[in-house]
């Protein structure tokens, strides 16, 4: 279990205490517990770390299958399946337990990950390239990504502080000696 002095739980519980702040909007309906948006949050994290994990099974079993010369579109496209798997696999684990320099190539490089909207596109597009695996796994694990990337953008758009990150309070400068002369 995740502990008080977790950072994922710091987070949310700074979250949730800064939603009662004078000057802050009120919080929506569904957004008004920390502890839900603790579970949401952890339970789509979880969510995609399975799927991730049965995306790069049906990915291996395309390749392990009787592949032949003539079919190297399943082999690039259950290639693209794994390596998209395991990006947002490590991503997902990494927001449980940031490290810096995981952080530093993922907001270089894969920004639009961080935003609900282009996750369940990313999701989404994943999904339809593992139609291309021709198996089973790659059939029901591409109708289950469509399905995980269209629920995670309509439930953002239904209540969007669940996934928005709350901004870090603001404490002014302490004043400079000529603004103290002042």
């Amino acid at each position: 279990t995740l502990g008080s002095g977790h950072p994922f739980v710091q987070r949310v519980e700074r979250r949730g205490s800064m939603d009662t702040e004078a000057g802050a909007p009120p919080p929506s309906k569904g957004a008004s517990d920390s502890g839900k948006i603790l579970w949401v949050a952890i339970g789509f994290r979880v969510f995609h770390i399975g799927l991730c994990a049965f995306m790069c099974v049906a990915a291996v079993d395309t390749l392990a299958g009787n592949l032949s010369i003539n079919d190297t579109d399943e082999i690039f496209i259950a290639a693209y399946v794994f390596l998209f798997a395991v990006i947002l696999a490590v991503f997902e684990i990494s927001q449980f337990k940031p490290l810096p320099a995981i952080e530093d190539v993922y907001t270089a490089n894969f920004g639009f990950i961080y935003k609900p909207i282009s996750k369940g596109v990313f999701i989404i597009f994943i999904g339809f390239l593992q139609f291309g695996l021709k198996n089973t796994f790659g059939l029901a694990c591409g109708i289950i990504s469509i399905a995980d990337g269209i629920a995670l953008q309509l439930l953002y758009c239904k209540d969007p502080t669940l996934f928005v990150p709350a901004p870090e309070p603001y404490t002014p400068p302490p004043p400079t000696a000529r603004q103290q002369e002042l």
